[in-house]
């Protein structure tokens, strides 16, 4: 499978993303029992994002754009949805507008922002992104180039760390040992790059920090075992292991788009 190189992503486009996110959660540090509120401002600050794309950024292509945002919601809505609503691994406490959800609609829209942001910063130029997905899995001298096998390694990461954390939510210690080991299993498997170590710190850092904000400032969720500032271990390692996953995946349906919805009908 021949990939095509892919140009990092400039800092307009990760300033805007970014400026979306730090806004819409400083309303939710303001407002989040504000349901009405936030039902507006979040829809609003991701408009007035898609319209920041148009006026001040470059390149951007509609056609994959749009469809991956979507791609982006419907994924982290049901994730979410599943663990908070189906497995109950935590619960949110704020107001909600569903007899089906416990989960105010907003952050499941929100959650699509999120997933974008991520997918932007693992792209950024400043992190120095690779042009193409990596497709080498084995140890040593010792693998193959295989983009399925390299894919379907770490949606099997996934599943087994989501289905294990539902049975063990409440477990101080089978809570997060899984985490670590396959957070390490992909850290001797997989060859990281100098670029996936970048990622690993931000998100060391980055992803609990956003997390306790949420949960000490804005009052939005809250967790079973938070030890670290109202936040689990496992959701510590998660982060780290989410973003490697997420970076290399995001990057694949991208290009995936790109050449469906783009190439194939200039071809055509």
């Amino acid at each position: 499978m021949m990939h095509r190189d892919r140009p990092p992503d400039p800092d307009i486009l990760v300033a805007i993303d970014a400026l979306t996110v730090a806004v819409i959660s400083v309303t939710i540090c303001l407002w989040s029992d504000r349901l009405g509120r936030q039902s507006v401002l979040v829809p609003l600050a991701i408009l007035a994002r898609m319209a920041a794309l148009g006026i001040f950024a470059k390149g951007v292509v509609w056609r994959v754009e749009i469809p991956f945002f979507i791609l982006c919601t419907l994924l982290g809505a049901f994730n979410d949805w599943n663990s908070v609503v189906h497995h109950r691994i935590y619960r949110y406490t704020v107001p909600y507008d569903s007899a089906f959800s416990t989960i105010p609609t907003w952050m499941l829209l929100f959650w699509g922002m999120i997933l974008r942001f991520f997918a932007r910063l693992a792209r950024w130029k400043n992190l120095g992104p690779p042009a193409r997905p990596a497709d080498r899995i084995g140890i040593g001298d010792w693998f193959v180039e295989s983009p399925a096998l390299k894919v379907g390694a770490q949606l099997l990461l996934i599943l087994a760390t989501r289905q294990w954390i539902y049975r063990t939510y409440l477990d101080p210690l089978f809570s997060w040992l899984p985490f670590l080991a396959s957070l390490a299993i992909y850290l001797l498997f997989f060859f990281p790059s100098r670029h996936d170590l970048k990622l690993l710190a931000v998100f060391f850092v980055g992803g609990p920090a956003m997390e306790m904000l949420y949960i000490r400032v804005g009052h939005l969720h809250q967790y079973y075992l938070g030890w670290i500032g109202g936040v689990p271990l496992w959701i510590v390692l998660w982060w780290m292991l989410a973003i490697l996953i997420w970076k290399d995946l995001s990057l694949r349906v991208e290009n995936a788009l790109r050449a469906w919805l783009v190439d194939g009908k200039r071809a055509s």
